[in-house]
């Protein structure tokens, strides 16, 4: 047998370490980018999409009142787009 005491390498000298840290920051990186981005596709984006879509339609149709026309003029109105496919 050897008389040579067993020279153990520390933790820090070995090259796997530092590709192993190296990779780790990288793969935690790109898991972060991608928890914190929501992409279009989500659902919760196609409510909030379809959310705010109504909210402007809604504003932007004008009330019975503010075009100062009779509820069946408003109604004939209606009518006529819907007839026309618009």
């Amino acid at each position: 047998m050897s008389d040579k005491p067993a020279t153990k390498k520390s933790l820090w000298q070995s090259p796997f370490f530092y590709v192993a840290v190296v990779l780790s920051c990288l793969f935690l990186g790109f898991f972060y980018l991608a928890v914190t981005n929501e992409p279009d596709y989500m659902p919760s984006q196609k409510q909030a999409q379809n959310h705010s879509a109504h909210q402007a339609t809604a504003s932007s149709e004008a009330t019975v009142a503010e075009m100062n026309m009779s509820e069946e003029e408003h109604a004939n109105m209606s009518d006529a787009s819907s007839a026309h496919g618009h």
